[in-house]
């Protein structure tokens, strides 16, 4: 007897958590649903998100790239903390300042989701220009021709914004702000999902833009009827998320590289290949939630077949015009820096670190003759761009290099180390190994 009323009470009670709600009697998932861009909950200290696996220790060659020893033909010439983890790089057009942004979170300013303004001659941080809902991943710095000394930031908060580089900065952080006292210009909004990679036109007309909603656009940044709006966009579906672009010094033609391995060069001429007036007004009413529809509804306008595509690489993390304009490059998660010719996509030379090694950062250095390539094992390698030629190692770094950039003159080079650009492992990481942007002096030509 004693047993059935056990067995009677159990049944009873399950009945009771069901009806209640705390029992699921039909488990399931609801379907996903979009989303708005908002600010992320902050991380609960003092736990830090698991990091990706990186080497523990300097591999038997260190300090040796083929024949050239480390640190010889650049050498470490000064650190600047962030604080954070930096994940993008632009020098000003005098070179005397660099934009760095990345994952940070400053508790005695309380600002954060920012692009921090770096005095190379001091080594401070001198201000920043705050704030996204969001991480700022990438950016651009210009001296163009309709807006003086121009700022680009976006990243992931579906948002770009354009800041006066002489503005005062910003001294307060709240998400989503635009101060024109601070130096705002413009936030050109809508765009569903992050944006990767942002670079100016050499003529400065036109901002192109790559996002992980597999779009390049390009924006009017010369005043007009449609200054601000975006005047032509394709997708492609097989990009997976497009990483990286840049504009062919001529200024018509693009390269890109995309989480699918490939590297492709657009032909541009944005005098004739813009969309016309409706077209541009079409998409600039659509919001960011219905631009799925909109390209599927608009499949003309969004359809773009490039010069060339080469493919095989593992993620391409950053693609690079050669300053002549004969040749791009790119690296990957392959461990392989490809030289190509721009006009085919014909494989010139490719390399890579002496032992495999995922590769990040990239740059052409601005007299064409060498290139920097950043690595998962913490190091930089730099080549010589007619044939591969290894020219130098850095080694200084503790994380991951995500970013390489040359100065205007060729003869600094800076890096930041704040691991992979876009991460679910380090999405709401502030904190690392490696919290500095570095300089490294070129000591021979």
């Amino acid at each position: 007897m004693r047993m059935q009323w056990l067995a009677t009470a159990m049944v009873v009670g399950l009945g009771v958590l069901v009806a209640a709600g705390t029992v699921d009697a039909k488990p399931g998932r609801e379907p996903h649903k979009k989303h708005k861009p908002r600010e992320p909950r902050a991380p609960k200290p003092p736990k830090e998100p698991k990091q990706p696996r990186t080497p523990t220790k300097p591999s038997p060659d260190d300090g040796r790239h083929g024949a050239s020893p480390a640190n010889v033909h650049f050498v470490p010439a000064g650190t600047v903390a962030i604080p954070g983890r930096g994940l993008t790089v632009s020098w000003s057009p005098d070179g005397g300042a660099l934009a760095v942004g990345g994952r940070f979170r400053d508790k005695a300013t309380r600002l954060r989701y920012d692009t921090r303004i770096v005095d190379v001659a001091s080594k401070s941080l001198v201000k920043s220009f705050a704030c996204h809902y969001f991480w700022v991943v990438a950016t651009d710095w210009t001296d163009n021709p309709f807006l003086g000394e121009v700022i680009a930031d976006g990243g992931g908060d579906h948002a770009v914004k354009l800041w006066d580089a002489a503005g005062q900065g910003s001294s307060e952080c709240k998400p989503g702000q635009m101060p024109v006292a601070d130096g705002g210009i413009r936030q050109m909004g809508q765009i569903n999902g992050w944006i990767t990679s942002l670079a100016f036109s050499p003529d400065g007309r036109w901002l192109a833009g790559t996002g992980k909603d597999r779009t390049v656009r390009v924006w009017q940044i010369a005043p007009g009827k449609h200054q601000w709006k975006v005047v032509l966009l394709w997708t492609d579906k097989n990009a997976g998320s497009f990483l990286s672009v840049r504009w062919a010094p001529d200024g018509r033609a693009l390269v890109t590289g995309d989480r699918k391995g490939r590297v492709a060069v657009w032909d541009v001429d944005l005098d004739g290949d813009r969309w016309d007036d409706a077209t541009i007004a079409s998409f600039a009413a659509s919001s960011w939630a219905s631009h799925a529809s909109w390209f599927s509804k608009n499949k003309s306008a969004v359809a773009r077949t490039p010069r060339w595509l080469e493919g095989g690489h593992g993620a391409v993390w950053n693609v690079r015009w050669q300053p002549g304009g004969d040749r791009v490059a790119a690296v990957g998660t392959d461990g392989t820096l490809s030289v190509l010719a721009a006009a085919s996509g014909a494989v010139v030379w490719r390399s890579g670190p002496p032992r495999a090694s995922a590769l990040h950062g990239l740059d052409w250095s601005p007299d064409g003759n060498l290139l920097a390539a950043a690595g998962a094992d913490r190091r930089i390698y730099l080549y010589a761009a007619e044939d591969g030629a290894p020219y130098d190692v850095l080694t200084g770094h503790a994380d991951l290099v995500t970013t390489v950039a040359f100065s205007p003159d060729g003869a600094t080079l800076a890096s930041s180390a704040g691991g992979p650009l876009l991460s679910m492992a380090l999405l709401e990481s502030t904190t690392g190994p490696d919290t500095a942007v570095r300089l490294w002096r070129r000591t021979t030509k």
